[in-house]
């Protein structure tokens, strides 16, 4: 196994390396590719033009011993129909009687003259004619040897006793000995389908040998009679090849019409007869279908041989001349490869390859410059990181000053100033500590339960707040101040220049279904249609470059849910003039990344 890898890597090499042996097999396929395709169309349109005449024919002699088959089997019913129609062996309607029982000897002469006739006049391809008749229970048979009669009830379509028990129409061909054929038909009275008798032609197959030798044209070609069910009723040719059972079955399985089945072992042509209680099939092997294109596919192969040795010699001196000055250029590239950028080519040419020196020159300034402004970028980045730093000590300042006057409160028994204090550091504290852009719901409704405790600072009594979240809803994710800035729109446009005596903010939490829904809700002077209307055309728009106005922040939010969790989830505001605002912010109840403080 590691000895067949090294081969293959080994003749892989050259073809991975060198411009030489790529132009070497490239000439050898702009050489062969056509010589092949023609010669490969060739052998297809003959071995297509052969199949399409055996096809044509086969069908057409299909037909014609088709039309045979069912001729020869009109005449083995007519003589069925002779003795199911004649009214002195079977009643016709019920309450009548057979005139031959009306006297013994009388019925059995009329019996025997009846089977007898027929049977001397059809005897060329009928070996049996056999009648049972139900009121007698016995069989009456007549063949090469004599007439008789018999009680036995065995049929080649079972025992007649059990099956005439029941009523039903009986008109089938079964298989017999002796290379022959049963057609086996019920006489049943009209009124209530009870079987009266019953008669059974054995046929001899080879009254059919003479039209199945006509179809039987090619060479280990193989014809067969299928009932329906698949199964061989007569195969005049035992000696020949056998047909796959698979296409026999697509056979069977087919719409009750001629054609003909292809595949790689051969053609497999079909024809229903007899109502397709019969199918004549013929298998033509692949082999015979390709030997006409035999000829012209061994012309081909020899010629296609000389024209590619021919090839090879060509591509070999052009691949040299022609791949001299690339490997001049690809000596400069591999300069490039360690990082040398200041070789070139010197002696440019004028032709095509001329362009590809002039173009790696090109190249080699480029690269210069891309790495000039690589590294003015890492500068830039470094500064802009400096700065960001330097921008996070205010807040950390102002965090540790609350901390420290917040302490001094506490110690001077003033605990309602410490409370606050506390309130404005832990704002602080979210803002510059919680690095994901994802927090729990806990600690969202935290740092809006701090921003409202410091507007109550404010507004004292005139302030009422009411926070309600589920049970087990702090666990789920948020993104990170989505509450905080829709409350402060409840001041700031809704209950600041009010006229109400109370003011009210309330914050609910609950989830449904898979869904949380966060309820943000104000008595405040509420907005009229027009504005409501701004509002939500801002908020379906809200991932769009635009003014946002005075609603911002609440557009922010709305961008940030959208472009996290789907654009089924989101901010959507309802409202009335004088009545209040309501928010509601809707997010999926998932739990991925926590914000830790």
């Amino acid at each position: 196994m590691m000895a067949s890898r090294d081969i293959t890597r080994r003749f892989q090499i050259p073809f991975q390396i060198s411009m030489r042996y790529k132009l070497m097999v490239l000439m050898v396929i702009v050489a062969v590719l056509p010589l092949t395709l023609v010669t490969i169309f060739a052998a297809k349109t003959t071995k297509e033009s052969l199949s399409l005449e055996i096809i044509r024919s086969n069908e057409a002699r299909m037909d014609w011993v088709a039309n045979y088959f069912e001729e020869k089997f009109g005449q083995l019913h007519s003589v069925a129909y002779s003795l199911l129609m004649d009214t002195n062996i079977f009643p016709l309607t019920k309450g009548e009687s057979t005139t031959v029982g009306s006297g013994l000897d009388e019925g059995k002469l009329y019996m025997d003259e009846k089977l007898r006739s027929l049977y001397i006049a059809n005897n060329s391809h009928i070996a049996r004619i056999s009648l049972y008749l139900n009121d007698r229970q016995r069989m009456y048979i007549v063949d090469k040897d004599a007439v008789r009669s018999t009680e036995q009830g065995d049929t080649p379509v079972g025992n007649w006793k059990e099956i005439s028990n029941k009523p039903q129409t009986i008109n089938k061909i079964v298989k017999s000995e002796h290379n022959n054929f049963t057609l086996a038909h019920s006489m049943n009275r009209f009124e209530n389908q009870e079987i009266l008798g019953g008669v059974f032609i054995e046929a001899r197959w080879k009254m059919m040998d003479s039209v199945i030798g006509m179809i039987h044209s090619e060479p280990n070609s193989q014809v067969l009679v299928l009932d329906a069910k698949g199964n061989i009723m007569y195969n005049p040719y035992p000696g020949q090849s056998t047909i796959d059972p698979d296409m026999l079955g697509k056979v069977i399985n087919s719409p009750m019409e001629p054609g003909y089945v292809e595949s790689k072992q051969g053609i497999l042509f079909y024809q229903p007869v007899a109502s397709a209680e019969l199918w004549i099939v013929k298998f033509i092997p692949i082999s015979y279908v390709t030997q006409g294109a035999s000829n012209t596919l061994s012309f081909s192969f020899y010629t296609a041989m000389a024209s590619v040795l021919l090839a090879i010699v060509l591509s070999v001196l052009i691949a040299y001349f022609t791949t001299k000055p690339i490997i001049r250029l690809t000596r400069s590239m591999k300069a490039v490869e360690h990082q040398n950028f200041n070789v070139g080519v010197d002696k440019i040419r004028g032709d095509e390859i001329g362009t590809l020196e002039r173009r790696f020159n090109s190249m080699l300034q480029k690269i210069k410059e891309l790495i000039q402004i690589e590294y003015k970028s890492k500068i830039e980045k470094r500064t802009a990181q400096l700065k960001a730093m330097q921008a996070q000590i205010n807040p950390h300042f102002l965090y540790n000053a609350m901390q420290s006057i917040g302490g001094v409160a506490l110690s001077r028994n003033a605990p309602e100033v410490y409370e606050h204090v506390r309130a404005i550091s832990e704002l602080f504290r979210y803002t510059i500590k919680i690095k994901s852009d994802i927090v729990t719901l806990a600690d969202e409704m935290e740092h809006a339960t701090n921003y409202l405790q410091i507007q109550k600072l404010r507004f004292q009594s005139m302030l009422n707040i009411q926070m309600d979240m589920e049970e087990d809803c702090g666990i789920y994710d948020i993104p990170k101040f989505t509450l905080q800035p829709i409350v402060e729109n409840c001041f700031v446009h809704g209950l600041e220049g009010g006229q109400m005596e109370e003011w009210m903010v309330s914050i609910t939490v609950e989830k449904l279904m898979d869904e949380i829904e966060i309820t943000i809700e104000d008595n405040g002077l509420g907005m009229d249609e027009v504005r409501l209307g701004e509002i939500r055309r801002q908020l379906d728009h809200s991932g769009e470059d635009q003014e946002f106005g005075e609603s911002m922040g609440m557009n922010n939010v709305n961008s940030r849910i959208k472009l996290i969790f789907g654009q089924e989830y989101g901010v959507f505001v309802t409202s009335s003039k004088g009545a209040g605002t309501i928010v509601k912010v809707v997010i999926p109840a998932i739990i991925k990344g926590k914000g830790t403080l």
